[in-house]
């Protein structure tokens, strides 16, 4: 069978399930992946959704018959399996998953024995060109043993809890939205070893997602926790996107807290606690948490967008803590004093603000007001464009005297604010960003580059 191309992404693989991607090509896709890692014990798991179910027996029986040990988390977050390969030094893991993609869909993500993901320039590239000449796989051996089941929580619990203390997160009322995805049952065994009081959402499998869709970014899928967190008076909500490596944070008044604004946050208490640390940013907005960073003792570093990038630069530089404007939050095994290997995790975010919160008696909407009043955002805008190496010439020619980067797309810097530009890795489309320390100077902006780009 001929594997369509195209369910190989930037960071992962997604497709629909059976037309894009099936039993048959994950069986293939399996076997390059130990083809190009030659890892012997792989560990797997999966997400929820019934697609997922139905290729995962199919996955585990091509690494077998390739020659890997397979040990299974089953059902799992993300988080939980990337983390399983740094705590058990598996040499590879798998994850099938498609996030926050729609129904229908199902998909891959992979992690090498660092815990770098396998992007395209990552090692993605190699693994596509071995499925797609799954000839040259066939050449590999044929032992099979049998799939051992593993459970990783009591080593997660262990990590998470040492970076914080437990003991202080009590007392508040909190609503949790797990978006009927494979995040539930991690939540469900960290928070309710907590003193809280807690409302749960969406922890029931569904694909139908009757309540929401699996992308917490989208404003049509915060409602039913906005109105919640209202009607129970809880202190804050919590909501998970598919997989549970995504993470937002709505306010006591039912208010989403931009995720930029929430990494500021985020880089006050690891500064906190690890001072003097560098920490990663994406590309895309800057001014707040740079110079939140600086102020509070730390190195900012900023870093192309993307989940494999990052980790990938977390490893080679030993680095703590990162964070994408996307709810994407990366931290490594280094807080607690273990080895260098760094992966994103839901988790992990919403205990350190708990924690932080309760200690400084602060409401939320009060620990990030300084953000939203001194630093203004557009919001991510997306513009439909043929031609972006076109377009951004053009941009560039209207800012000849500002500094620039073309680290990711194209990023400006003026005296009171900041821009990127940049194309999309997974649609066709092109992203616009744009931060000022003005209001005035934001509206304006957004208007001349608008004007320009189309």
């Amino acid at each position: 069978m001929k594997i369509n191309a195209s369910i190989f992404r930037e960071y992962d693989i997604r497709g629909q399930y059976p037309r894009e991607l099936n039993e048959q090509t994950a069986w293939e896709i399996a076997r390059a992946l130990v083809a190009y890692t030659k890892a012997k014990k792989i560990v797997v798991g999966r997400d929820r959704r019934p697609q997922s179910a139905k290729i995962f027996p199919s996955f585990i029986s091509g690494l077998q018959s390739a020659g890997a040990r397979v040990e299974s988390l089953g059902v799992c977050a993300t988080p939980a399996l990337f983390f399983a390969v740094g705590a058990k030094n598996y040499e590879a893991g798998a994850m099938i998953t498609a996030s926050h993609s729609p129904q229908g869909q199902t998909g891959i993500k992979f992690c090498d024995r660092e815990g770098r993901a396998l992007g395209l320039g990552s090692g993605l590239e190699k693994i596509k060109k071995l499925a797609l000449k799954n000839k040259e796989i066939k050449k590999l051996g044929n032992r099979k043993t049998p799939v051992i089941a593993v459970d990783i929580l009591a080593d997660y619990k262990k990590f998470i809890f040492s970076l914080l203390d437990k003991k202080a997160i009590k007392g508040f009322k909190v609503v949790l939205d797990a978006s009927s995805g494979s995040a539930a049952t991690l939540a469900e065994n960290i928070f309710d070893d907590l003193s809280l009081n807690l409302v749960k959402m969406n922890f029931e499998a569904n694909d139908k997602y009757p309540d929401h869709d699996l992308n917490p970014l989208l404003e049509a899928n915060q409602r039913s926790i906005k109105k919640e967190v209202v009607r129970q008076q809880a202190r804050l909500g919590i909501l998970w996107d598919g997989d549970g490596d995504r993470v937002i944070f709505i306010d006591e008044r039912g208010r989403l807290v931009e995720p930029y604004y929430l990494n500021c946050l985020l880089a006050i208490i690891i500064l906190e606690k690890w001072p003097g640390s560098t920490l990663i940013m994406d590309s895309r907005l800057n001014l707040a948490l740079s110079q939140t960073i600086e102020k509070a003792g730390g190195k900012p570093l900023i870093h192309r967008s993307g989940y494999a990038n990052i980790i990938k630069t977390m490893q080679a530089k030993q680095i703590l803590f990162a964070c994408e404007n996307s709810g994407h939050i990366m931290f490594n095994f280094k807080l607690a004093g273990r080895r260098n290997y760094a992966f994103g995790d839901g988790i992990i975010p919403a205990l350190l603000v708990l924690e932080y919160l309760k200690k400084n008696k602060l409401t939320l909407s009060q620990a990030v007001a300084p953000w939203p009043k001194e630093y203004f955002i557009s919001g991510e805008i997306n513009l439909p464009i043929k031609n972006y190496a076109a377009t951004i010439k053009r941009v560039s020619r209207e800012f000849v005297g500002n500094k620039k980067s073309r680290l990711d797309g194209l990023s400006v810097w003026g005296d009171d604010y900041f821009f990127n530009f940049r194309p999309s890795h997974t649609e066709p489309l092109a992203r616009l960003n744009i931060e000022a320390r003005n209001k005035k100077v934001l509206a304006a902006l957004r208007t001349r580059l608008l004007e320009i780009i189309k």
